[in-house]
């Protein structure tokens, strides 16, 4: 326990002595939800969903905990306890917990990049790998802890020309399985992707495959390069974002993104957008 009392002590130098006691209360609840014989520095995503899922505080005091689990394992971060990768994998699993639970509600709406925000990044990355791989992100709104286990045979090209992602239940997060169209934000956008995604499965090591934790240090490290907050979530919440523009109903919407409960859909991401209500109701009239 001697890396708690370090934070403990870092804690009462930098924050008030009320965030302090509620910070280190749960730290102690988290940890003593772990096996008693676990080393607190090998915690994995597994341990923060089973906390999340079993426990009965309500959504205020949970995000409060997550907010000191993520700040104790940054403050172990910082001080070399624990590996910059590791700690991205945490801070990954945090924000997905967020996001199933409406933590984010609470204080803000998730926020989908920009067309002029998504130029400038993959300007910057272009003839790279990571110009493939955010655009995977972007076109299937998958989670970084599925896109770890992700395979070529996972991908399958349909009769309308595009392709779908099966994800089985053991890799995603539910344990439920789930397939989602990869698609963008137009159909010129959809085809375009499709032909270039064709030619990466041919080379899947070389094109879209990369260690998830460095990923996750290159994308902060970019983010903060160009000026605007971005992580690979928000390729996530663009992808939903623009199904919803398209006019996808909440319970596909639900399912292409693996949400647990459609109220997590419906609550963060279903906003009043004009543009989209006169689309609608154009459509209708078309017939």
């Amino acid at each position: 326990m001697e890396l708690l009392e370090l934070w403990e002590k870092h804690l009462k130098r930098t924050r008030s002595e009320r965030t302090v006691l509620t910070y280190t209360n749960a730290i102690k609840s988290f940890l003593k939800k772990l096996n008693t014989d676990k080393n607190i520095l090998e915690i994995s995503s597994k341990e923060l969903y089973q906390y999340a899922d079993l426990s009965e505080l309500s959504p205020a005091s949970l995000l409060t905990h997550f907010s000191a689990i993520k700040h104790f394992y940054k403050f172990l971060t910082r001080r070399g306890f624990l590996p910059k990768e590791s700690f991205s994998e945490i801070e990954e699993a945090i924000e997905e917990i967020k996001e199933d639970y409406g933590l984010h509600t609470l204080y803000r709406k998730p926020k989908a990049l920009e067309r002029k925000e998504l130029e400038i990044i993959f300007q910057k990355v272009k003839g790279s790998k990571y110009e493939n791989i955010y655009k995977l992100f972007l076109y299937s709104g998958i989670r970084l802890s599925e896109y770890k286990n992700l395979r070529p045979e996972h991908f399958f090209l349909d009769k309308s020309g595009i392709y779908w992602i099966h994800l089985p239940a053991h890799i995603t997060k539910r344990k439920k399985e789930r397939m989602a169209p990869l698609l963008g934000p137009s159909r010129e956008d959809t085809f375009r992707f499709t032909e270039s995604l064709e030619k990466c499965l041919e080379n899947y090591e070389e094109t879209l495959s990369t260690n998830a934790g460095s990923l996750q240090v290159y994308t902060n490290r970019l983010s903060k390069k160009l000026g605007f907050h971005f992580s690979l979530h928000s390729f996530r919440h663009t992808y939903i974002t623009n199904l919803i523009n398209q006019g996808f109903p909440a319970e596909l919407v639900k399912e292409f993104a693996g949400h647990a409960n459609i109220k997590t859909t419906i609550d963060i991401y279903y906003r009043f957008n004009p543009e989209r209500a006169k689309s609608v109701v154009e459509n209708f009239l078309k017939g």
